[in-house]
């Protein structure tokens, strides 16, 4: 599958997968698997399971958790800006549990995964609002701009492996 049209991005989502840039291990594993589970994409699957441990379940349950609420959320809230709707606007009309109520045993982790998701979605607001929250957190621009390119990455890479079925 890889070809030289991809080389470059294949060599930065190793590059961002085996090179901490300031993160933790667990909030490497919650936004590699974050960013290949929501990309839908065997083969980014594959490329981040070379370089990540999978996660456990507690683990998975929080990614699933973020993948799941940002892909209400992220549509949701980027059409809100576009329409004059009086109504609604806010997570308990979307009948969403306070992040508190989740369970989520590492909420800096989750965060990190929360951004990698609305990145790739085009969730602009919830992305503001999820780095708001990184930065609140004291993590640094350099942790959350590696997070952001490991979204950027592994979006073209599906995007890529999707278009590679095509022979023309």
């Amino acid at each position: 599958m890889t070809s030289d049209v991809i080389v470059d991005q294949k060599d930065l989502l190793v590059s961002l997968l085996t090179t901490s840039h300031g993160l933790d291990n667990e909030s490497l594993i919650y936004c590699a698997w974050a960013a290949a589970l929501n990309s839908q994409s065997e083969y980014v699957v594959e490329l981040v399971a070379q370089s990540v441990s999978a996660p456990n379940d507690r683990q998975l349950r929080a990614i699933q958790l973020a993948i799941s609420r940002m892909g209400v959320t992220n549509p949701y809230f980027l059409s809100r800006q576009f329409v004059d709707v009086r109504a609604g606007g806010s997570l308990t009309e979307l009948n969403f549990r306070p992040l508190s109520q989740l369970n989520i045993d590492n909420e800096l982790a989750y965060h990190y995964a929360c951004v990698v998701v609305s990145l790739m979605n085009g969730g602009h607001i919830c992305l503001r609002s999820h780095i708001d929250s990184l930065k609140t957190s004291n993590q640094s621009d350099q942790q959350i701009d590696a997070v952001m390119r490991l979204g950027a990455v592994c979006s073209s890479l599906a995007r890529h492996q999707f278009a590679a079925k095509f022979n023309f």
